[in-house]
């Protein structure tokens, strides 16, 4: 069950990103009303229309899929062999991760491994020839995974956390959102903060007692 202040906050980020292409279609609709009025061709208004209609309903879709998607069995699993698995199903095998809890978390395994790929995912891109580094550690009762690799954030973390954050021939970008829900789902966090010249992905979650 997800705990109702992310809930609100990712229905009120996509509510938002939604009216972006929806705003732009109204737009341009009436930019083809005011070429047939004129007599003039409304073809490349309809087009653009046609385009940001396309994009609201895959953002629609994913948003969608998000909230109702079917949960998973929680179960409670090793977090040191959780986060070495997902490096080495991330193409990633080439990576030494650093530190080891010894502990371990609870929650819908499939759903925190889906999350921890977006993270890999997006550090491995964004490095490109660069290097990534991945690091265990327990503090405070939480078990944490850190992902690094060289950049620069050119804006506010959290807006990384809305889906129309993608960069230029990417989908919608619903990686980073999909794995909040899923951690929150956990009673854990999904975290993006500058460490430098260098970008960390952040997933914690709480260590199951015993």
């Amino acid at each position: 069950m997800l705990p109702a202040d992310v809930r609100e906050d990712f229905l009120r980020r996509f509510f938002h990103d939604m009216a972006t292409p929806l705003s732009a279609v109204a737009l341009h609709l009436e930019g083809a009303d005011r070429r047939v009025r004129r007599g003039a061709d409304p073809s490349e208004s309809l087009a653009t229309a046609r385009s940001e209609l396309s994009r609201a309903f895959d953002l629609f879709e994913k948003g969608r899929e998000c909230l109702l998607a079917a949960r998973g069995s929680s179960e409670t699993f090793s977090f040191d062999e959780f986060v070495a698995s997902a490096v080495r199903s991330n193409g990633a095998s080439g990576v030494v991760i650093e530190g080891e809890t010894g502990g371990r978390v609870t929650g819908d395994r499939s759903a925190l491994a889906e999350a921890l790929s977006a993270l890999l995912t997006n550090a491995i891109e964004a490095a490109g020839a660069g290097s990534i580094s991945v690091r265990r550690q327990r503090e405070g009762g939480s078990l944490r995974v850190s992902i690094e690799n060289p950049g620069t954030l050119d804006q506010d973390p959290e807006k990384l956390f809305s889906p129309r954050c993608a960069r230029p021939g990417r989908s919608w970008g619903m990686g980073l959102p999909r794995s909040r829900l899923y951690a929150a789902a956990a009673g854990g966090t999904v975290r993006v903060e500058q460490r430098s010249d260098r970008v960390a992905a952040i997933l914690e979650l709480p260590e199951e007692a015993g």
